[in-house]
């Protein structure tokens, strides 16, 4: 029996989930800390507050959702501890080991029980504030409580019967001698009340709590506790926010203060008196509100005095409760300035706030008491003036790519490599995120130089700032260059003591404001500032015969070339200061120098060696920025590196590069981690192919490691570490006996550091450029969106600092670098929300379906727009009529017409109608940058699906999959010239459509017996359909018969979201209790009963609603990608996160789940929560162990792993941790 089709699935993420769930502010790592502690969705981040702003402490995983998220301190701990639980009822306590810098769990459990309704309105999980009790609502009328001792340990946990079975919060109230809850829930005729029970925790049962209000506002969502002396409760509604507490019964019951800033930039509130009510046990002081619905709430003060509130809209409220030291007297609430849509907020201190958003990016804002002004860039879809008055300043930004509602696979840059374009954001925090792997180069400058052999930057003196000059040299020539201040433009200028004639091997600044020049007939040190000639050296022979240099190379005070007598000279150059100059320990004959100043010795030969060979490339930078080079390295034609002391060129190591054909090299065209080859080194006399020549040599040190990078003539670049002992001179310098081996390209490599952001880093130039980086101890390697690059030097000069200069075979550019990192996000912001995307490669374009939301008199206006591709610049916007709104956009080419088109699905909503009744399938074709409407058809029911099929147009419009053909209109006219219609802006909705084209859309054929046909996905004749509760079917086109037909369909009762084929016998599903199932086609089954059904091939819990599946992948095809066969499919999900599904070949997919399986008995998950339990397939009828799938954050985490652990797993695998780290290396490269 062969492979089971969608049997063999890797699951790994891309882009961690983005999207805030909770936020809590406490002294988590140290009692004199202040941390800000996030979870997102499946990860918690914990962060520390410094002066510089927030400092990453620890990012991990999390297996479950996280429902609750709160902090405690217990009476005898120092350190607030963490009361986490998920989704699925696990929970766990967390303490922080400041030693150890990790998470230790303090206790852990089970919240569920085997019985109970699930409440409707989620886990609701909270701590009594005197840490007494924690408590949590997940099923209807049971709260569970779980008792605290005085150190936090918990206690045998019990349930207490609740009356209110809708409840829709519950919260610990402040300063009551019991464990006091305050539960707000809904009657049966939607009246909202609030009631509160004391907990005694020795009859373990509830007693009526001090005091209740009736008849609160039918809006009334939130209970938010304040803190003692105040105590009581602030009770959010949708139009009036009441605070209630049961102390000073008798004192007036209302007080409405509607009093708001003048300049304030959003809706304020209103000055209308609200009657809450009273009890004879209970007093209310309530403030009337216009805001949109509120989100989010965070305290300011510990006395609980005022409250940061951020509503629907994106607005900051603060609503302060006035008081008089023991009662609240009234409420204000004051606007304070827009923000991202919060999820969660938490004060931090000095006015500095945490705005965390699951619905634009998260951001760190600071308060003002007076109005500030900020002018902000306007989006690109935005009208009227941005300039506004504020009390809130935005200091830094976090960019979340949730929820991603839709996304596309483009090759924008045409690299082969594929970039992420997806729709983020809700509402005003609307945008398109453009999402790529690897390091961006935008480009500054540009000039048309073909035949470039080199380039160098240079400074006019050793204390200048930036660099000043570039130097390029040719065949038979060399240029400097340099940027004119006025003009920022590129111009060639004369440096006269530099040989212009001549190609330059090496040059650089050398000490005493100088700057040397190496070519093949000497070396020449100049002024740096003007030119002048100030020193020249040309090598001889021992009978005072002129000889050629070969290669050379230098820093700022040694310079080492190889000569055509085959010998190694080691040069001192420049002024050098006593500290630096170790002379008396040299041979310092001054043969050959020729002083031109009479002063001193400038060029003295410090040693001359035999390097053993033709040499074919050398380096001798400094390990360390500012300190003398310790060593030189030599690559010799003979396929052999050596290491010599610098500058007197001792011997420190040698070592035989590997056969081209022995090399175990993995191919990193995209972002990855080194993968280690084995037999690395061979012995010197070993037999080696052109292919392995070294071509580029390069000294550096990465996070403390030294390394000796080797780029060959084949494309491939050899990392050695480099074992460095203080000793002799230079000290002592061993290669490492396996090197990490990659394949970067086919070209022959050359290697040049550079600094980013205060790092350093090493340029790897050739047909596929490559940016080699430390993190974590491991070398990463990331690809440049710019193609063959033969030759890099930085280039920091004042016009454009921090740049590189890139020379490829026909020009040179000056290009900023983008901080380097695996992924990199661009934001477009749009102010609306986008729904839909498509992508047109012919006309390099982009449709986007966005939604603008009004308010509920005008109601919300649908658009197309369309983008360049490039810029991103709205070309042209389309409106939809009123009530109707987008379902679906796509491009494709119909048959016998060789133009592209945009095709839009939509569907009014009428008030009235349940399901919509009718919608439109509109085909527009760009013209001159605008969209014209060039033929239309009325559909009946909601368009919610659209696909190109063999020349043919597939849509599913409610229960029905239709396809439709694209014929000519006898003979009538012909698509126009221009925009018809639609304007070039957006125009009115109600206007006619002028429709100018030549051909129509015709119903050939469709298939019924679907609930709603939501998803849609094809392949060949092949559909594959996700229903709204049916789970998958598989259809068949029959052209002969011109029907759609049933071939096969899960038989179980999903509920889908998204839907993809991963070829003609296997399909993938995700559905809406965040899992995801492949299914396998029975095509040779004896039975029409088994040919019927799709069997299920695997089940795994994402943990994450995915909302899309496009076919493609970040990272560019390999050249040679070993063992591992992988086909890859995107997929976006509602938090933010992008993740990769690979199918493998069988036995790399039993390789991983041997690893993952290892793993999970070595490392223990955070909390003790088990990844077993968290990755079944689970939904609210069942839960069925994983099967069919790998766990690609488990298996990649190896890469992290201490040498013990790492050696732990290894064993329990059976594979030896270098093969691991190897295979495991070369799975993170194909899919990520």
């Amino acid at each position: 029996m062969g492979p089971t089709p969608g049997a063999y699935n890797y699951v790994v993420t891309a882009h961690k989930p983005t999207s805030v769930t909770h936020s809590v502010v406490g002294n988590f790592t140290h009692d004199d800390e202040l941390n800000l502690i996030v979870a997102k969705c499946t990860r918690l981040e914990i962060y520390l507050l410094t002066p510089e702003g927030l400092r990453a402490v620890v990012d991990a995983p999390i297996h479950g959702r996280v429902a609750t998220l709160a902090l405690f301190k217990p009476p005898l701990k120092k350190k607030h501890l963490i009361f986490l639980a998920t989704e699925r009822g696990a929970f766990c306590v967390l303490a922080y080991d400041s030693a150890k810098g990790e998470l230790v769990t303090e206790a852990m459990g089970d919240l569920t029980d085997r019985i109970g309704r699930p409440a409707e309105c989620g886990q609701i999980g909270i701590v009594d504030p005197e840490c007494r009790v924690a408590g949590a609502h997940l099923y209807d009328g049971l709260f569970k409580c779980l008792p605290l001792d005085r150190t936090g340990q918990m206690r045998e946990a019990f349930n207490v019967r609740l009356d209110e079975l809708q409840v829709v919060d519950v919260a610990f109230l402040h300063g009551c001698s019991k464990p006091t809850i305050a539960v707000l829930h809904q009657d049966t005729k939607e009246a909202r009340h609030v009631k509160t029970y004391e907990i005694d925790l020795k009859t373990k049962d509830l007693v009526a709590g001090p005091w209740a209000q009736s008849d609160l506002e039918g809006g009334t969502s939130r209970v938010i506790p304040v803190p003692a002396p105040l105590g009581g409760a602030i009770l959010l509604g949708e139009t009036v926010i009441v605070y209630v507490n049961g102390a000073n019964a008798n004192a007036p019951h209302m007080s409405v203060d509607a009093e708001t800033r003048g300049k304030a930039p959003v809706s304020g509130t209103s000055s209308k008196s609200v009657d809450v009510g009273t009890t004879t046990t209970t007093r209310a002081v309530a403030v009337a509100t216009r805001a949109a619905p509120f989100m989010a709430h965070g305290a300011v003060d510990a006395d609980g005095s005022r409250f940061l509130l951020s509503d629907a809209a994106g607005v900051l409220h603060l609503l302060v409760l006035q008081n008089d030291g023991e009662r609240v007297v009234s409420l204000k609430l004051e606007p304070l300035g827009s923000t991202s849509i919060a999820s969660a907020i938490s004060y931090l201190d000095n006015g500095v706030a945490y705005v965390g958003s699951a619905y634009g990016d998260s951001q760190l804002v600071r308060l003002h008491a007076q109005p500030v002004l900020v002018s902000e860039d306007p989006p690109d879809l935005s009208s009227g003036d941005q300039n506004s008055t504020t009390f809130v300043e935005i200091l830094e930004t976090f960019p979340n790519l949730g929820p991603i509602v839709d996304m596309a696979v483009v090759d924008l840059d045409r690299h082969g490599q594929g970039q992420v374009v997806t729709c983020s954001g809700v509402a005003k925090d609307g945008s398109l995120r453009v999402v790529r792997n690897g390091v961006g180069i935008q480009e500054r400058a540009a000039a048309e130089l073909p035949g470039i052999k080199g380039c160098w930057s240079l400074k006019n003196g050793d204390d200048a700032p930036h660099d000043t000059f570039l130097v390029v040299t040719f065949m038979r020539e060399t240029r400097v260059l340099a940027v004119d201040d006025a003009s920022d433009e590129i111009g060639e200028c004369e440096f006269e003591g530099f040989v212009a004639t001549e190609q330059t091997l090496w040059t650089g600044n050398v000490l005493g404001g100088m700057a040397c020049q190496v070519t093949s007939s000497g070396v020449r040190l100049v002024d740096a500032a003007t030119g002048a000639l100030k020193a020249s050296w040309s090598p001889k022979n021992e009978h005072g015969e002129p000889e050629t240099i070969g290669v050379a190379s230098g820093n700022a005070n040694v310079v080492v070339v190889a000569t055509s007598g085959g010998k190694l000279v080691s040069l001192r150059v420049g002024v050098s200061s006593p500290k630096n100059s170790d002379a008396s320990s040299m041979d310092v004959d001054g043969v050959g120098t020729e002083p031109l100043d009479g002063s001193s010795s400038l060029i003295a030969v410090v040693a001359t060696v035999d390097p053993g060979g033709e040499v074919a490339c050398l380096d001798c930078s400094p390990l360390e920025e500012g300190k003398p080079a310790e060593a030189c390295a030599v690559g010799l034609w003979s396929a052999e590196v050596k290491t010599f002391s610098a500058p007197g060129l001792a011997l420190l190591s040698r070592a035989a590069l590997a056969r081209a054909d022995a090399r175990d090299a993995a191919s990193v065209d995209e972002t990855g981690t080194a993968s280690g080859g084995s037999g690395g080194l061979l012995s010197s006399g070993a037999s080696v192919s052109h292919g392995v020549i070294p071509r580029a040599v390069l000294l550096c040190k990465f996070e403390g490691v030294s390394y000796l990078l080797v780029g060959t003539g084949d494309g491939a670049l050899s990392a050695f570490a480099l074992d460095a002992t203080p000793g002799a001179v230079g000290g002592t310098l061993d290669l490492s006996e396996s090197p990490k081996t990659v394949s970067l390209g086919a070209r022959p490599v050359t290697l040049r550091a550079f600094k980013n952001k205060g790092a350093r880093h090493v340029f790897a130039g050739s047909d596929r450029p490559t940016v080699i980086y430390g993190n974590n101890g491991k070398l990463v390697f990331s690809n440049v969106n710019v193609p063959d690059v033969a030759h890099a030097s930085p280039f920091d000069c004042a016009a454009f600092p921090d740049s590189l200069a890139l020379c490829s075979d026909a020009d040179l550019v000056i290009g900023g670098v983008d901080d380097i990192q695996k992924l990199h996000v661009r934001a477009v912001p749009l102010g609306e929300q986008p729904r839909r995307i498509a992508h047109q490669p012919a006309t390099n374009t982009f449709a986007v379906l966005t939604q603008r939301e009004n308010d509920s008199r005008s109601g919300d206006e649908h658009f197309v727009r369309l983008f360049d591709a490039e810029t991103f610049e709205t070309k042209h916007a389309y409106a939809l009529r009123e009530n109707e709104n987008d379902g679906a956009v796509i491009s494709c080419e119909f048959a016998d017409d060789p133009n592209s088109y945009f095709v839009v699905g939509t569907a009014f909503a009428a008030p009235e109608e349940v399901e919509p009744s009718r919608g439109r399938v509109l085909v527009f074709k760009v013209v001159r940058d605008a969209l014209v409407l060039v033929a239309e058809k009325e559909v009946k029911g909601a368009v919610y699906n659209l696909n190109a099929f063999n020349g043919k147009l597939l849509a599913g419009v409610n229960s029905k999959v239709q396809l439709f053909r694209w014929v000519a209109r006898n003979g009538e006219g012909a698509v126009g010239d221009g925009p018809s219609g639609a304007g070039a802006t957006e125009r009115d909705p109600t206007g006619s459509d002028g429709i100018a084209g030549d051909h129509e859309l015709i119903g050939e054929c469709s298939h019924h017996g679907h609930i709603v046909a939501l998803y849609v996905q094809v392949r060949g004749d092949l559909i594959v359909v996700g229903d709204l509760m049916k789970s998958v079917s598989l259809l068949r086109y029959e052209p002969n018969e011109s029907a759609i037909v049933e071939l096969a369909r899960d038989f179980n009762p999903n509920w889908m979201t998204a839907v993809d084929a991963l070829d003609d016998d296997a399909y993938l599903g995700a559905e809406n209790s965040f899992n995801l199932f492949t299914l396998r086609r029975n095509s040779d089954a004896s039975t029409d009963e088994e040919r019927s059904r799709l069997d299920v091939a695997g089940e795994f819990h994402l943990g994450e609603f995915v909302n899309r599946f496009r076919r493609g992948s970040l990272v560019a095809k390999a050249r040679d990608a070993g063992d591992v066969v992988a086909e890859c499919t995107l997929f976006g999900t509602v938090n933010g996160a992008l993740g990769v599904l690979a199918t493998l070949e069988k036995d790399v997919f039993e390789f991983a789940l041997k690893v993952q399986n290892a793993m999970n008995n070595v490392v223990q998950g955070v909390g003790g929560l088990s990844h077993e339990k968290w990755r079944s397939f689970h939904n609210e009828h069942q839960t069925r162990p994983a099967f069919g799938f790998v766990d690609g954050d488990v298996v990649e985490r190896f890469l992290d792993l201490k040498k013990d652990a790492a050696k732990k797993v290894a064993a329990l695998a059976g594979v030896s941790v270098e093969e691991i780290t190897r295979r495991v290396e070369a799975l993170q490269r194909v899919t990520h």
